[in-house]
């Protein structure tokens, strides 16, 4: 197996090197990370990394200025929790908004800081697991966002991030979800692939996660036995902030698209990649 896979490696490499508006800089455990995510397949790995490089490039309201330090980015920080842990063979990946009144919300900023934890995870976060599963925590949703997100914007970033990132999306469980959440998910539905739609369940607490996931793989905000949310997200800033350099590169992990060749089609209206649900 670990010989298949140097040998996907480097025919992904290879590929790399042969198209010129490619990065040069992503190290053979990302190219492993995509490889897997993509169960092997050579060309939706191709695809997906495509995805990923070209996309940075495009939506640089993200993927510039994102010094962990800076101000609006630490702001943005401090009213989001964003955690993994693993589940047997799984791994959750937990993120919560907190910030009820919505004094610090920042559409662009929030997204920045979800791209910083994403990158970090997918440059230092070495685990394979056989699945995802996304955990979202409503309890600070409200249709007050809607006037202050460019919520168009934020179906394209949806969509990238189910395109571009290395992931195995098993399961997304919405918790503590507001009376009125399907009016704020009909607002992304539309974009989202049917495959997706079907595994996306809504709760209006956080207790029936327990009918699906074992308590000691949850964390205890949720009452379960795994260490807290708020010392794991702390443990993760510090990680971040001791990568600082990583994220003052502007250019990180990018495609140069006007090297592109012409008559490619653009990244931002590809077609989804299949997954294998389990």
């Amino acid at each position: 197996m670990a010989s298949d896979m140097s040998k996907d490696v480097a025919f992904i490499k290879e590929w790399m090197s042969k198209e010129p508006y490619l990065p040069r800089d992503l190290d053979d455990s990302m190219i492993e990370k995509f490889l897997h995510s993509c169960y092997g397949s050579l060309e939706k790995t191709k695809r997906c990394i495509d995805r990923f490089c070209s996309t940075r490039s495009q939506m640089t309201e993200l993927y510039t200025g994102r010094d962990p330090l800076a101000a609006n980015v630490a702001t943005a920080f401090s009213v989001t929790r964003v955690c993994t842990y693993k589940a047997e063979e799984d791994e959750i990946l937990i993120h919560h908004y907190d910030d009820p009144e919505l004094e610090k919300f920042s559409f662009y900023d929030l997204l920045k800081t979800l791209t910083i934890q994403a990158d970090y995870w997918i440059r230092f976060h070495n685990l394979f697991p056989k699945g995802h599963i996304i955990i979202l925590d409503m309890s600070s949703f409200s249709l007050k966002m809607i006037p202050k997100a460019n919520v168009m914007y934020f179906r394209d970033f949806l969509l990238y991030l189910l395109e571009g990132m290395p992931v195995r999306v098993k399961k997304v469980y919405a918790i503590n979800a507001p009376s009125y959440y399907d009016t704020l998910y009909s607002l992304v539905k539309p974009v989202l692939p049917s495959d997706i739609c079907d595994i996306i369940h809504f709760f209006h607490d956080y207790q029936d996660l327990h009918k699906h996931i074992d308590k000691k793989y949850l964390p205890v905000e949720y009452g379960g036995e795994a260490p807290s949310m708020k010392t794991e997200n702390a443990d993760w800033l510090k990680k971040i902030e001791s990568k600082r350099e990583l994220f003052l590169n502007d250019d990180l992990w990018k495609a140069d698209l006007k090297l592109r060749p012409k008559g490619d089609n653009n990244s931002m209206n590809g077609s989804f990649r299949a997954l294998s649900i389990d």
